[in-house]
């Protein structure tokens, strides 16, 4: 217990440096984190829990789990980008801890330690647990439901069914269908490989179902008749088939996306990334294991491949158990995101904690000795590491161009190298021990910095917090009107707190801004130069440059109090 409660210690402050500083100082990312804010925002203020809009209108892309999330982060601390990304936040620490207990029971505390830490300093990780978007909170309740599974099924055991199908339920109201149908998938092929079909014919099915229902349902049943089934309607037909079906918003890429997508963002542990997953399939194939003492043997056992008896276990080690299942969790969501024609990189965000696993256990096998690699192998990851502190310092070298600042971070790009160095030193003086955990300390810091630092340098270019705080048009308390023609980001209707309205057309824009109550439009910049003869009376109050949209932005205005014209 003393054990554990020290790697806690140790895990939740690397997670604290990793997600705490700076949290709010970036302005929210359009346009999932905009939309997800507002639209908890939007809940609160209309004193609903079941019907999710944003901007007033209907929003049907994601379920409400984060919203609640959000809602009650606002009520105990405000409305704020900090408090709206602080669920991600505290999602992002139980998933380290999680991942270290799940490698725990399965490789040992070594290994569930080490698992943590590169989870928790992977980039993108610590990205997407800063992000005010429900891919963490999806992590949470998909790693609990394989941690459930992992630790409730050992020796037989059926205790798994409920306490399974009540996280599943939980992932069902964070993202849908895929919160129960690629979990299900993956149990389905880790029982199938090992030959145990048999372990799901189950009387224990009924009580999971149920269970999965009243946690996981009552909210769309809610929200359905709410909405007379339009939320359900545009949910699962546009959001699941469609995306699954057509490239939609223009987010496609080929076979090789994910796996290339993958690799850069596991940085800086991607160094380590193939070789980890090369012996983690390996290692499926031993019923022994060297970790254990066991000179391991092919499973060579003359049982069918699959068999629906509920019989006695086939006789693999736990070590051989665990392999499997992590590599049939990594590969399902792989293949099934790969096959699927929308393709974003945080699709495949719940296949982290198993390349982390995955990671660790190579490793820490390697460090102890149980495990024989190529002696060009771990020189190689060195180099890699070298790479990934080049490629840092090029990129914000290159970077600073667009946004003055990055150039003073540059160095950060150090930090990999000298990891590199270190670690290819301890190598060849043999001392594996210090060389694992030189690669622990440099990778968290490499990326506590770098969450911490970069989103102000790049708010620099960001218009719409920058441009409500200039026209003072998040003030409750004036009496105005919003719209916005020819560009339009969530986060600006996020920052109002008010309705904007989506104009269409300069005969729309003269109509708005020929009504007597003050009114403020957000202007493409190219579209102003054609649309400002057709408003003489409409000043232009604030103009910023727009990185996403590659722009000048301009608040035009028909008010002429004096204290607008002053700002």
């Amino acid at each position: 217990m003393r054990n554990r409660l020290r790697d806690y210690t140790l895990l939740l402050a690397a997670c604290a440096v990793l997600s705490l500083p700076n949290l709010g100082a970036g302005s929210l990312w359009d346009m999932d984190e905009a939309v997800n804010s507002q639209a908890a925002r939007e809940m609160r203020d209309a004193d609903t829990w079941v019907i999710p809009t944003f901007n007033y209108q209907l929003r049907t892309a994601k379920p409400v789990m984060l919203y609640w999330l959000q809602r009650a982060s606002y009520a105990a601390f405000g409305v704020s980008e900090w408090s709206a990304r602080l669920p991600s936040v505290l999602a992002g620490w139980v998933i380290v801890l999680l991942t270290y207990e799940l490698a725990r029971s399965m490789f040992g505390r070594p290994t569930g330690l080490l698992a943590g830490v590169v989870l928790a300093s992977v980039s993108h990780f610590a990205i997407l647990t800063h992000a005010a978007t429900p891919d963490a909170t999806l992590l949470l309740y998909t790693t609990l439901t394989y941690y459930l599974f992992w630790t409730l099924h050992q020796n037989g055991s059926r205790r798994w069914w409920v306490p399974t199908a009540a996280a599943c339920g939980l992932a069902m109201l964070t993202k849908g269908p895929v919160g129960l149908a690629l979990p299900g998938a993956v149990i389905l092929a880790y029982f199938a490989w090992n030959r145990e079909l048999g372990r799901l014919l189950d009387r224990r099915f009924f009580a999971a179902a149920g269970t999965f229902i009243l946690v996981g349902i009552p909210w769309y049943g809610l929200v359905a008749a709410e909405t007379r089934g339009e939320w359900l309607w545009a949910f699962f037909g546009n959001e699941n088939v469609n995306r699954f079906r057509s490239a939609m918003e223009g987010h496609s890429g080929g076979v090789w996306f994910y796996p290339l997508t993958v690799t850069v963002l596991f940085s800086p542990w991607s160094a380590f990334l193939l070789a980890a997953v090369w012996y983690g399939v390996r290692f499926t194939a031993r019923q022994g294991d060297k970790e254990t003492g066991r000179q391991g043997e092919e499973d060579t056992g003359s049982s069918p491949l699959v068999s629906l008896s509920p019989g006695p276990l086939v006789p693999l080690s736990p070590a051989t158990r665990a392999a499997r299942f992590l590599v049939c969790w990594a590969g399902l969501y792989l293949v099934f995101f790969s096959a699927a024609a929308t393709k974003l990189p945080n699709y495949v965000f719940p296949l982290y904690p198993a390349l982390a696993v995955l990671t660790a256990r190579f490793l820490i096998a390697w460090r102890d000795g149980t495990l024989a690699v190529p002696r060009w192998l771990m020189p190689a990851g060195a180099a890699g590491m070298l790479v990934i502190g080049a490629v840092t310092i090029g990129g914000m070298l290159f970077a600073d161009r667009m946004f003055p600042g990055l150039m003073t971070w540059a160095p950060l790009g150090l930090v990999p190298i000298a990891a590199g160095v270190w670690f290819g030193w301890k190598v060849r003086q043999g001392d594996r021990h210090a060389a694992v955990a030189g690669l622990a300390v440099a990778a968290v810091a490499f990326i506590a910095p770098m969450m911490a630092c970069t989103p102000a340098i790049l708010d620099q270019k960001r218009a719409p917090r920058a441009l409500v705080a200039t026209t003072g048009l998040g003030d409750p308390t004036r009496d105005l009107r919003v719209a916005a023609f020819g560009w339009f980001e969530p986060s600006v209707v996020f920052y109002t707190g008010r309705e904007v309205a989506r104009l269409d057309a300069p005969a729309a824009v003269a109509e708005f801004l020929a009504v007597p109550t003050p009114g403020y439009v957000f202007v493409h910049g190219a579209a102003w130069e054609k649309l400002s003869a057709d408003v003489p009376t409409a000043r232009v109050v604030a103009r910023r440059y727009d990185f996403l949209k590659r722009c000048d932005v301009l608040v035009v205005t028909n008010e002429r109090s004096p204290d607008v014209a002053a700002r």
